[in-house]
């Protein structure tokens, strides 16, 4: 029995290529960075030359810098948190203000929760049946205090596009001196970005999302933007974020992004076949399922729908037994009994939410694999409606 993996938008597989130059990297580059004889100065040349790149690759120019982290979230945690500090630092006197949407990722919505409970004003703005946004409503919200709105790119669990540019430039014309954030772990190495369209103060992402190692992210930064860092030590990353570096996945995240640049084009047209074909081939074949979140403006390799009749939970543990491996929503609340904060934000029943399943596919999914899956998940939705206990 195969194993078909469904699972894209959780983490990805390593690249084989990207793993050859982690070994060799690891075999290589021993130094220490930060030291000053030959083995930390070829280190340091290393992660500067894979900085150079990453910014090369986000049209970034001099606009700004890479800062490394250990992963998305912590990219977004110094992003937030670090924005708010040296607010507070610079305006003692004043309680600062940010905004998010409802539906964004827990290490932003849990980031926020924590600036809450020392003190710092929050809004959440939500989001229609199909996961889209009024940028008026971000607009209303902005007040004189407003440091900082963080809207993500797109979503990690039905795959719902923000307009981002159109986002960023109405609240730029509104408080041009806010901070804009955005959480692009769902967008860098999977589509096209470029910070000269959009020309954000700050954005997230990670590798593992892009065929690169785990444990790695990072923070863009804009020139002039002012943040304090969270993590305190050494000096490395600019003074931002003390630690070590880890110079395997910094030369994983480069080199993942590399890759993709030579394929962009053929891949996100590849994987956008794909996933038609998925959603069709689901919609034709299998009755009582409903699209969740918005029906065009998404990524097309993530399908999030719901089985009539059937928990999520009960469906993937006879995935699982078919070879298949998908997820309920954000890998990050694995073992959660909550539900879905994206899907109740949709203004979904209960009902509909137990029973919805992400699906995500990759560089690495085929056609015969989508032929599979349907075939299981057919299977596995019509033995549970059969048999429900």
């Amino acid at each position: 029995m195969p194993r078909i993996y469904l699972d894209y938008n959780a983490t990805t597989p390593i690249d084989p290529s990207v793993l050859e130059e982690v070994v060799n990297t690891l075999k290589n580059y021993q130094g220490n960075p930060s030291s000053v004889y030959e083995e930390g100065r070829s280190a340091r040349i290393l992660i500067e030359d894979s900085r150079d790149f990453i910014k090369s690759f986000l049209d970034a120019g001099n606009s700004g810098e890479i800062i490394f982290t250990s992963s998305g979230s912590e990219s977004v945690n110094l992003a937030i948190i670090g924005s708010v500090y040296a607010y507070m630092r610079n305006n003692k006197k004043i309680v600062p203000h940010i905004i998010t949407s409802t539906v964004e990722h827990h290490a932003v919505l849990n980031t926020f929760k924590f600036l809450e409970s020392i003190g710092v004003e929050t809004t959440y703005i939500g989001v229609n049946e199909f996961g889209a946004i009024n940028t008026e409503d971000i607009v209303t919200a902005i007040k004189e205090n407003t440091v900082l709105v963080s809207i993500m790119g797109a979503n990690n669990e039905t795959g719902t596009i923000f307009p981002l540019k159109q986002i960023f430039e109405e609240v730029k014309k509104v408080k041009n001196d806010l901070l804009f954030h955005s959480d692009l772990v769902q967008v860098i190495g999977k589509s096209y970005f470029s910070l000269k369209d959009i020309p954000l103060d700050l954005c997230s992402f990670s590798g593992h999302k892009f065929y690169a190692l785990k444990g790695c992210g990072a923070l863009y930064v804009k020139k002039g933007v002012d943040i304090d860092p969270i993590i305190h030590g050494g000096h490395q990353e600019r003074g931002l974020r003390a630690g070590t570096e880890n110079i395997g996945g910094i030369v994983s995240m480069a080199k993942s992004l590399n890759i993709f640049k030579n394929v962009m084009n053929e891949e996100i047209g590849r994987i956008g076949t794909l996933g038609g074909i998925f959603l069709d081939k689901l919609f034709y074949g299998i009755e009582g399922i409903k699209l969740n979140g918005h029906p065009v403006n998404r990524l097309k390799n993530t399908i999030n729908v719901s089985f009539d009749g059937v928990k999520s939970e009960t469906l993937l543990f006879n995935l699982d037994l078919y070879g298949i491996s998908a997820s309920a929503g954000s890998a990050c609340n694995a073992g959660a009994v909550s539900l879905s904060h994206v899907l109740k934000a949709h203004g979904y029943d209960v009902k509909r939410i137990e029973s919805a399943i992400r699906f995500s596919i990759g560089r690495f999914t085929t056609e015969d694999d989508i032929d599979y899956a349907v075939s299981a998940i057919k299977k596995g939705v019509l033995k549970l409606r059969t048999n429900p206990a």
